[in-house]
């Protein structure tokens, strides 16, 4: 599908195929349709550099690799352009969003984001709503009129109810709010020694500093060797961008509980102790010049 995108100057005409694709046409329908001008900017830049990497293939692959990590930093300045323009709905933000240039910044919102992908990747399947816990159920995001609910399904298809993916709180035994935050970036941390070897910090730093090697690298200094083809990376990003679009598409149109409760809280509470441990923010929210040098 072809879509118009007006903006100050000019209007461009964007072939949205790869992106309809990975979360549906629909879907990709109403972000266009209730997304403000700053924020389809910026998935359209991330479309566009998606779409140019497959033309890269064979031909130059590190620059290929460097388009899909730039589209993945779009979709996440997008959700920020959300959360700046609906400042009074959303938690504190204004600390990370500032940094927006920082690509530690942008390049730690997906591993945040796989923390919760059950819940925000897969779409909320993962849990439980009350009265159904012991019933075979399943769940469909659906748009409905000018927002995303979830419908939840009975096990002969009947639709039970529909209500906001965002009213949701995860909770860890007898743990709830803000007070599952440790456990979950303790889980991280330790998902990620287990899988790489690195602590948290040092994942962090070298994904935005992969990027830069990239990007910079020379014949004087020898070509950067990809553990993977372009062709392996185009497939691997395919979640990253499905999951940024749907958190991106949620955000949007659903509807927010309370700016201090729910899973967009408990996700940015996460996201800020992240970016502490990354040396991006100080422990007392006031922003750090430790990452700089990766900006």
């Amino acid at each position: 599908m072809s879509k118009s995108i007006d903006t100050k100057s000019e209007t461009t005409t964007l072939e949205t195929t790869a992106f309809d694709e990975l979360v549906g046409e629909d879907i990709i329908e109403f972000l266009f349709a209730h997304a403000p001008t700053k924020v389809i900017s910026r998935v359209a830049r991330a479309l566009t550099h998606y779409n140019r990497a497959s033309d890269l293939i064979g031909l130059d692959e590190e620059m290929g690799a460097v388009r899909l990590i730039a589209a993945e930093e779009e979709l996440v300045v997008a959700i920020f352009e959300w959360l700046k323009l609906n400042d009074d709905k959303f938690p504190e933000h204004r600390d990370f969003v500032r940094k927006f240039k920082n690509h530690v910044v942008k390049l730690s919102v997906y591993p945040v984001i796989a923390q919760f992908r059950f819940i925000l990747g897969d779409m909320l399947k993962n849990f439980s709503p009350e009265g159904l816990e012991f019933i075979s159920w399943s769940a469909k995001p659906v748009i409905d009129g000018t927002s995303i609910k979830l419908a939840i399904y009975g096990a002969k298809g009947e639709e039970i109810f529909r209500h906001t993916p965002l009213a949701v709180m995860i909770s860890q035994d007898e743990t709830y709010g803000d007070d599952v935050i440790p456990s979950l970036l303790a889980d991280l941390e330790e998902k990620i020694r287990d899988s790489r070897n690195l602590t948290l910090k040092q994942f962090l730093l070298e994904r935005a500093d992969y990027r830069n090697k990239l990007l910079y690298a020379t014949d004087a200094w020898g070509q950067i060797v990809m553990d993977d083809s372009l062709e392996e990376l185009i497939g691997m990003f395919k979640q990253t961008y499905h999951d940024l679009l749907w958190v991106l598409v949620i955000l949007i149109g659903a509807e927010m509980p309370s700016k201090e409760w729910g899973l967009v809280s408990q996700f940015i509470g996460l996201y800020r102790e992240v970016l502490i441990k990354a040396g991006v923010l100080r422990a007392d929210n006031t922003v750090s010049e430790i990452a700089s040098d990766l900006a």
